[in-house]
C-alpha cells in the first residue's frame, strides 16, 4: 500500500481526511495511531516516535495498521534521517501517512529536508500526493455513520442538469447522469493504477471485463502502459 503525502490546509483536516483514508482501507479494523510530534517538547519526540524500554513508541503502535506523522518539515536533523529509513523500508508492517502545512514544492525549494527525506519526497507520484483540492474531495466521502458524502457535493449541480434536462422533454436522463459520473471516475482510478486495469477493477469492485467494456463505451483514453 503506498505511503501518502498530505500538505496544506490546516492540522485538523489533515488529521481527518487520514483518518477517513484509513476507515476506507483494508487496514480499517486495525489501529491508526497520528504522531503529532509538535505537540511534546522536542526531546521526548524520538521516544515518543520510535520507543525506548519505558515507553511503546507510535511505530510500534501502530504495526499492522496506519501511522501519521504530521509536520515533517518540523523534525530535527535527527528525526527527519530516522523517519526516512521509515519511509524508504520494508521492514514494517504500516500503511505510513506523512503530513505538512507546507506543499512538496516549497519543502524541495526551501531545503529543509535533509537528503533521504528529500530524495523520498521526489520521487512521490501525482496519486500519492494530496493537496487542498484531493483532501476537499476526500472529507466528503461517506463515513461509517451513514453521512451524506459524496451526494452532498453531486446534489447541487446535478439538480440544475436534470431539472433543465426535464424542461427540454429530453430522456435517458438516467444514461446520461451516470455516464458522465462514471468516465471521470474510471479515468481518475485508472490514472492511480498506472493503467493497471486489474487493479483499477478491484478498486471500482467490478469485474475486468466489465472494466473493458465501460472503457470502451465510454471511450476512456487508458494512461501509458495500460
Amino acid at each position: 500500500m503506498k505511503t501518502l503525502f498530505l500538505y496544506g490546509t490546516s492540522r485538523i483536516e489533515r488529521l481527518e481526511v487520514a483518518r477517513k483514508l484509513h476507515a476506507h482501507s483494508a487496514r480499517a479494523r486495525a489501529v491508526f495511531v497520528e504522531a503529532q510530534l509538535t505537540s511534546i517538547p522536542q526531546a521526548l519526540r524520538r521516544e515518543h516516535l520510535f520507543g525506548s524500554r519505558e515507553v511503546t513508541g507510535w511505530v510500534e503502535q501502530a504495526q499492522g495498521g496506519t501511522l501519521l506523522i504530521d509536520e515533517l518539515d518540523c523534525l530535527t536533523t535527527e528525526l527527519q534521517k530516522r523517519v526516512a529509513d521509515l519511509l524508504l523500508g520494508r521492514d514494517h508492517d504500516i500503511r505510513l501517512m506523512v503530513a505538512s502545512r507546507h506543499d512538496h514544492g516549497l519543502l524541495l525549494r526551501d531545503g529543509q529536508l535533509e537528503e533521504p527525506l528529500h530524495r523520498w519526497l521526489e520521487g512521490l507520484t501525482a496519486s500519492q500526493r494530496l493537496g487542498p483540492e484531493r483532501i476537499k474531495a476526500v472529507r466528503a466521502l461517506p463515513d461509517h455513520k451513514g453521512s451524506p458524502g459524496l451526494s452532498s457535493v453531486l446534489e447541487p449541480a446535478m439538480r440544475s442538469y436534470v431539472e433543465a434536462g426535464l424542461e427540454a422533454g429530453g430522456c435517458m436522463l438516467h444514461a446520461q447522469v451516470v455516464g458522465a459520473v462514471e468516465k471521470p471516475l474510471i479515468s481518475m482510478v485508472l490514472h492511480h493504477t498506472g493503467g493497471n486495469q486489474l487493479r483499477a477493477a478491484s478498486l471500482l469492485g467490478v469485474n475486468r471485463n466489465t472494466l473493458r467494456k465501460r472503457i470502451r463505451d465510454l471511450g476512456i483514453n487508458l494512461p501509458k502502459g495500460g
